[in-house]
């Protein structure tokens, strides 16, 4: 992995000056992120027709063993099964640690699923930081430096900290197709009380299938010196337990909040109609319905 890290960073860093632009995340527990130490006005290097990305980050990524993080899907194939249905599956993203679509006229994943283990609760591996463009999306990801002076912040999807037992998994959390900019006050606040709780739940309950995204549409504001980023106006976040044939899902803007979190639960079938995709259309019908039109809260607080 480290050697991986090296051969994506001497390719988008090359031109690297001195000036350092320090950014660091006030957040709590484990959503608190630091920034790159270093910034430049433009670190990646653009072809006279503006292409994204360079040919030899996607030599080298080949070139890299089997067992690299990135070359192998989920470890536990059954995350196959839940993969949301939806006509912009366009470009679908498999890292060990999760699976994501990500759209390029957004520059971010419309969904990104992945399980959540019991040993992520009582985990102790401490964050990288690193955050690192996809070399998976093949149209390329968006960089570090869109978020640059933005205001923004790099808001994970599927949460570093569900992946506190495993080092390897957790850096992945750190690609930029896993990014998406969040209000400050947002991300450090209720979104990183949601993950939270929902890390306190998987503590009594057996492995969670959990499916997170923005709601994305035309006409959204972007940030972006290279890639144009879309701002989402709000977030979902599903949760679902095969062993009890429970879920319950949250939709909540981007902005900062003082509500419960139990206030911002909704069916997946809202969610479903706001976002065009389906979340669970593999599953057997009488199951898929069953979990889809529930928002039954006593049921998980």
């Amino acid at each position: 992995m480290n050697s991986f890290k090296k051969d994506v960073s001497k390719i988008f860093n090359h031109k690297k000056s001195n000036n350092a632009e320090p950014w660091t995340r006030a957040g709590r527990g484990d959503t608190i992120a630091v920034d790159d130490k270093t910034r430049t006005e433009e670190s990646v290097a653009t072809d006279e027709k503006g292409n994204k990305e360079e040919s030899s980050l996607f030599d080298i990524f080949k070139s890299k063993d089997k067992d690299e993080p990135g070359e192998v899907a989920s470890d536990d194939n059954s995350l196959e099964q839940f993969i949301p249905v939806s006509s912009t599956n366009k470009e679908i993203v498999r890292h060990k640690a999760y699976i994501l679509n990500y759209c390029e006229e957004y520059e971010q994943a419309s969904w990104v699923l992945h399980k959540l283990v019991k040993e992520a609760a009582f985990g102790r591996e401490l964050r990288s930081n690193e955050f690192m463009p996809d070399p998976l999306v093949e149209s390329g990801s968006a960089i570090p430096q869109d978020y640059s002076r933005s205001g923004y912040d790099r808001g994970h999807l599927c949460p570093a900290g569900d992946f506190r037992h495993d080092k390897v998994l957790q850096d992945e959390t750190f690609y930029m197709s896993n990014m998406s900019p969040q209000v400050p006050d947002f991300n450090r606040g209720i979104w990183s009380d949601i993950e939270n709780k929902i890390r306190s739940w998987v503590k009594r309950r057996q492995n969670l299938i959990v499916v997170t995204g923005p709601v994305l549409k035309q006409g959204l504001p972007s940030i972006g010196r290279r890639n144009q980023v879309a701002v989402p106006e709000q977030y979902y976040k599903i949760v679902y337990d095969p062993a009890k044939e429970q879920a319950i899902a949250f939709l909540i803007a981007n902005q900062p909040s003082f509500e419960l979190i139990k206030s911002f639960t909704v069916s997946i079938d809202e969610i479903e109609k706001l976002t065009k995709i389906d979340f669970f259309a593999k599953l057997p019908d009488s199951l898929e319905k069953k979990i889809e039109t529930q928002n039954n809260t006593d049921d998980w607080f």
